[in-house]
């Protein structure tokens, strides 16, 4: 028996049909209702995310020696902190990720890899003691650190799953996890560092980051084996996401979203990003380097500019069983198990909203144990409005797998929206499980414009 377990992260690239009117004149708004009045913790707090990932609230105020954390969601959505008036950091905001776990030789149960921040994506778990030869699990998320193995392959350190040009953070998603070291007769592998989160800080007013004060999304660090880098070691996850957003924005103290540290391969993960919107700015360096735009939001569906529903990529059924809506992404309890018997290839069904009917969607299947693996499916079939597509996918038996799922579609003529006087050539999207995707039109010459998924209004946003 195979238990194909399931932790989905759907990125995609395809085009939208809906255009509306520029909104980018209008007051910046962040759309905080103020339900949960005025946060002004006085101790260390950990807050507990909504299923929406969204905290309305009028003031927030994080005084100096006060840091403040989150529980993440069933979801693992990302922290959407919006308020109507002031946002002052003076303590430390972490929605960092967590370290791996060092090789040992004790206990019963595999070192499970470190979890993301809220958004972010877990580390690949240890190999298996007892076994003269068993990898590690590489890690989660787009551009994750594969595993070490014993054909001399080091452990990889996790990267952010987007290249230097994605600067907008709409879709806002995290850090993607280090790979898991291997284990042997005698050792539980070292496991990977979980990916930095990713957090939205969005004011009607401003918000101030005083000299006293830390915003980070930063990567977990994956331990070395003893002293000596080798395929035992884990490796640390990337740097997440933090995007700040309101009409006057002065940071004096730090900003970071930086890799985790510990790995074999340049000493640490991948950095994230650092986006900072704002009318009056007055910032300091960030790490990394922060992309500054004059231009502000959107950052929820409630803001001026509003974010919207968007196309959805969803997968729906593996071997005929239907897949948990939140399911848990780790290999310790599979989310779908297959019955005893089943053979590959086992058929993957996929859901897509608003894609070019005949898009081909690829899936990755990473097992607990060992290299990954690609898979295509048979062309979209449908509406545009809904279709659906099918993957023959070979899973490794006895084990549990994660799956992701991943499209890329240029825009056609027919679809492609005029921004700016350029004709826009696609639209970036990444769908999480359990929460909503996020898009954004890219033209041939870069330029970001997000998208309203409720009007289809569109905003410049560099």
């Amino acid at each position: 028996m195979f238990r194909p377990g399931r932790s989905v992260l759907a990125m995609l690239c395809f085009g939208a049909l809906m255009i509306g009117p520029d909104i980018s004149a209008l007051a910046f708004t962040s759309g905080s209702t103020g339900a949960l009045g005025a946060f002004a913790p006085v101790s260390n707090t950990t807050v507990i995310l909504p299923p929406d990932g969204i905290l309305n609230y009028t003031t927030i105020t994080i005084p100096s020696g006060v840091t403040v954390t989150f529980q993440p969601n069933s979801a693992n959505t990302p922290v959407i902190l919006l308020a109507q008036g002031n946002i002052t950091i003076g303590g430390q905001l972490y929605v960092n990720g967590v370290s791996g776990l060092v090789a040992t030789p004790a206990g019963s149960t595999v070192q499970l890899g470190g979890l993301g921040g809220p958004g972010g994506y877990r580390g690949g778990q240890g190999g298996q003691k007892g076994l003269a030869n068993n990898s590690g699990a590489p890690g989660q998320g787009p551009n994750a650190g594969t595993s070490g193995r014993f054909d001399a392959v080091v452990t990889a350190n996790g990267n952010y799953g987007a290249d230097s040009s994605f600067v907008s953070l709409i879709p806002l998603f995290g850090g993607s996890g280090g790979g898991g070291g291997t284990g042997d007769a005698t050792l539980w592998g070292t496991s990977g560092g979980g990916g930095g989160g990713a957090l939205v800080l969005a004011s009607s007013t401003q918000i101030t980051v005083q000299t006293t004060g830390t915003v980070a999304a930063n990567g977990g660090n994956g331990p070395i084996y003893t002293t000596v880098c080798s395929t035992y070691s884990g490796g640390p996850g990337s740097g997440g996401a933090v995007r700040l957003v309101a009409p006057a924005v002065t940071v004096q103290g730090g900003v970071a979203a930086t890799g985790g540290g510990g790995g074999c391969v340049a000493g640490v993960g991948g950095p994230g990003r650092i986006r900072i919107e704002c009318t009056t700015c007055s910032l300091v360096t960030t790490n990394p380097v922060a992309s500054i735009s004059n231009v502000l939001g959107p950052v929820a569906s409630a803001s001026t500019p509003p974010l919207i529903n968007i196309p959805t990529l969803t997968i729906s059924t593996i071997g005929g069983l239907s897949v948990p809506v939140n399911p848990s992404g780790i290999y310790t309890a599979a989310d779908v198990t297959m019955p005893t018997g089943t053979v590959n290839p086992v058929p993957v069904t996929l859901i897509a909203n608003n894609l070019p009917v005949g898009t081909v969607l690829s899936l990755r299947i990473i097992p607990a144990s060992g290299a990954d693996q690609f898979f295509v499916s048979s062309p979209t079939t449908g509406t545009f409005g809904s279709s659906t597509a099918t993957a023959a996918a070979q899973f490794p038996y006895s084990q549990i797998s994660l799956i992701q799922a991943y499209a890329n579609v240029p825009l056609s003529a027919s679809l492609a929206p005029k921004l700016d006087g350029e004709l826009a050539e696609r639209v970036v999207v990444v769908a999480v499980a359990g929460e909503p995707s996020r898009s954004m039109f890219v033209t041939p010459s870069g330029r970001l414009f997000s998208v309203d998924p409720q009007s289809g209004n569109t905003t410049a946003l560099n």
